[in-house]
């Protein structure tokens, strides 16, 4: 312990007679070149012309920002939400069947069909892959899609036994002997 004591001491008190050294021009050529590597390390450096800095920023295309277009994280929130609410919805639409239930299970299971599969066309069905046209063309039918969808079941709901009935019809029937 003493001995731990007595280095930690050296140490401390070699530190700055080594730094008064170099800075005297004392000591060896190879603590001289690290002493000037150091230095230049750790001063900053000199901020860049003008001309490199518009360079440096120069795009072909506009840039896109995420946060520029709306705001994610109440999407996601609402995402979240909606699926967390179709554990409610769901067993409660089909134990209580009604055309109210019905229409709330529709519009909640085709807005989280529309987001879940959104989300696949964001991901995979990109711009450089695919050129800037495709995107757009699957987003738009998959608006197409998810609106026919949502008049179809509500048409259902309406002109129909409805999707709780159906669902309850389907689990009671008795297989042919």
């Amino acid at each position: 312990m003493a001995l731990h004591f007595v280095l930690r001491s050296s140490c401390r008190n070699s530190a700055p007679v080594f730094v008064s050294l170099l800075n005297a021009g004392k000591a060896p050529a190879v603590a001289r070149s690290l002493n000037s590597v150091s230095k230049s390390l750790l001063l900053p450096k000199p901020a860049p012309s003008l001309a490199l800095a518009s360079l440096r920023q120069f795009t072909a295309s506009p840039v896109r920002r995420a946060a520029a277009t709306g705001n994610h994280v109440t999407l996601w929130n609402a995402e979240r939400a909606l699926s967390v609410a179709l554990l409610g919805i769901l067993p409660v639409g089909l134990m209580f069947p009604s055309q109210a239930g019905d229409a709330l299970m529709a519009v909640s299971i085709v807005m989280h069909q529309y987001w879940g599969l959104e989300a696949i066309v964001t991901d995979y069905v990109r711009p450089i892959l695919f050129g800037a046209a495709v995107p757009k063309i699957c987003h738009g039918l998959l608006l197409v899609v998810s609106a026919a969808t949502l008049g179809g079941l509500f048409y259902f709901i309406h002109n129909d036994i409805g999707i709780a009935n159906t669902i309850r019809k389907i689990w009671s029937t008795k297989p042919k002997a």
